[in-house]
């Protein structure tokens, strides 16, 4: 007896191709620098699991970044073998907790940190975050001597890797930005050097970055949102429209119509009526709302599509249901597939282009995507 396959209601679907093409894309940029992809906050939206499992199979990189101990537990608890480099905070108790030696990579920029690594995680491989004008997490140039003196005393740690992050490497107006921070990282790398440090892993660059930068100094790149297929320049930016015809979203979010109903001229539509039918108008009803990652500033402005046909949202966007305009849509029927969000760069609701009517960024549409809903993995 065949077993029946249960029906998803809504499902995010990535693409494999998508996903290496970018890779590849990016590992083309620089010969002297490798790729390590950001899976971080549920690997921006696309499923740390799913992705981390084909990444670690078949793209093979020499790290997966993440944002906490929890992510990289929780890809070690998958199979995922490579090298996985945690990029976040975590409280330097949390590491005299566990009795095992842990696998990953740690960032460091306190003496706390410092200390307790040395003393419970022996062996532990280090990479020392810098602050070079992100004024976020990191080391300041004033904090270097210090903090030079407590690790020339960590026998127990490797210095594998020091980083930074860089603040502005997408607006190419700010260029003199970049290179001051280019530069800051390079006084820091002598300071360390001078006292007998050396790192295999120099990394400063994110999408941006990487795009740009050719410096030999650096031989790793964090790319989160380029390897998904979005370009971090703007599209007034010829690198922006460049990176759109080379960069291939690997995110389609497809939900499905669960009830068709005609509305009159002058019937109000979702909460607050803020939509007034102009006309006599066929409606849809999705199973999904905000909680489901439709972003609720698409009310009333964003599209979905149906056969590749454009139907706008209309109403405010629910909790849990959506409800569109399909009046353009011949022959719909109950059960048909909508997109949601497209990966195809010609539809009106593409990810950057649904970012950009809500006035935020595809960062904050991916992430917001429910970790809920099922994720595959397609060719």
């Amino acid at each position: 007896m065949k077993r029946s396959t249960y029906k998803n209601l809504n499902q995010i679907q990535i693409s494999k191709s998508a996903l290496k093409s970018n890779y590849d894309y990016f590992s083309s940029l620089s010969e002297n620098t490798q790729i390590a992809p950001v899976l971080k906050s549920n690997a921006y939206g696309h499923g740390i699991i799913e992705v981390g499992k084909y990444v670690d199979k078949h793209i093979k990189p020499p790290f997966i970044c993440v944002d906490s101990l929890y992510e990289a537990y929780q890809l070690q608890k998958a199979g995922v073998k490579t090298n996985i480099l945690i990029i976040g905070y975590t409280f330097p108790e949390n590491f005299k907790k566990t009795r095992k030696k842990l696998p990953f990579h740690i960032p460091v920029y306190d003496l706390e940190t410092l200390k307790i690594l040395n003393k419970h995680q022996p062996g532990a491989n280090v990479h020392i975050k810098i602050d070079t004008g992100m004024n976020r997490l990191g080391l300041k140039l004033a904090d270097v001597p210090t903090f030079i003196t407590y690790a020339q005393s960590c026998d127990n740690l490797n210095f594998v890797g020091i980083y930074s992050h860089l603040s502005k490497a997408d607006d190419p107006k700010a260029i003199q930005h970049t290179k001051e921070q280019l530069q800051l990282f390079k006084e820091v790398l002598k300071i360390f050097k001078h006292h007998n440090f050396s790192f295999k892993w120099r990394h400063i660059s994110a999408s941006a970055g990487a795009s740009i930068i050719r410096d030999n100094t650096f031989n790793l790149a964090r790319v989160g949102l380029g390897f998904y297929g979005y370009s971090p320049f703007n599209q007034s930016v010829k690198l922006g429209r460049s990176q759109q015809k080379k960069l291939s979203p690997a995110l389609s979010f497809i939900s499905h119509l669960i009830q068709i109903k005609q509305i009159q001229k002058g019937d109000q539509v979702s909460y607050g009526g803020t939509f007034l039918a102009p006309k006599d108008m066929t409606i849809g009803i999705l199973p999904a709302g905000y909680y489901e990652g439709i972003e609720r500033r698409l009310s009333n402005r964003g599209f979905v599509s149906i056969n590749n046909i454009p139907c706008q949202i209309i109403g405010r966007v629910c909790m849990n249901l959506t409800i569109i305009d399909i009046s353009n849509v011949p022959n719909v029927e109950v059960g048909n597939e909508v997109f949601i969000y497209s990966s195809n760069n010609k539809h009106k609701n593409t990810v950057k282009k649904s970012a950009k009517l809500a006035n935020t960024i595809p960062y904050v549409l991916l992430c917001h995507l429910s970790e809920s809903t099922k994720r595959i993995l397609i060719d």
